[in-house]
């Protein structure tokens, strides 16, 4: 979670929202038209100035895609919830289905991605320190969430191209 908390982008997020899920590291492949990814992280509810954080259980990702895939990639993921009730929502580990263009050599990358969690928006980047995160609007007085949730991700290394869709869940573990 640090290396999102060094994103200045991100501080109206952990100012404001009621809590966060942080996964440090998802690894990705995938071979032709199937692919998979998995990873296993914290689940906190934040302070109201967002200082303090309060770990509530772990909680793992899985991701099962198809359409044209071809290698591996690691990287960083933390959804935000905006309120207690949008958290509630994703305590239940809700499926969610995704659509994703994407492409990673090293730890360059760029994506888009659309998903019923929330669109991220165009990422790119050369190193995870030197990309910035997208998909935050700096003059809004509010953080801006889709269905009480916004997703961030940042790469951390790979070799990867991918066209797919596909569906995520979230196995929370009390």
């Amino acid at each position: 979670m640090d290396t999102f908390r060094k994103q200045e982008a991100l501080k109206p997020y952990f100012d404001q929202s009621y809590g966060c899920a942080a996964f440090s590291s998802v690894a990705k492949g995938g071979l032709f038209i199937v692919g998979g990814a998995y990873g296993a992280g914290d689940i906190y509810k934040l302070a109201d100035d967002g200082t303090v954080d309060t770990f509530v259980c772990k909680v793992d990702l899985v991701q099962a895609v198809a359409g044209a895939v071809l290698g591996g990639e690691v990287y960083s993921e933390i959804v935000f919830f905006d309120t207690e009730a949008d958290y509630d929502r994703f305590m239940t580990g809700n499926f969610e289905f995704s659509a994703n263009v994407k492409a990673v050599v090293l730890t360059a990358s760029a994506e888009a991605n659309a998903t019923t969690m929330g669109n991220k928006g165009l990422q790119a980047g050369l190193t995870m320190e030197g990309t910035e995160v997208t998909g935050v609007n700096p003059l809004a007085e509010k953080p801006e969430y889709t269905k009480g949730m916004k997703v961030f991700t940042l790469s951390l290394g790979g070799f990867m191209y991918q066209a797919t869709v596909g569906g995520q869940k979230f196995i929370i573990k009390k």
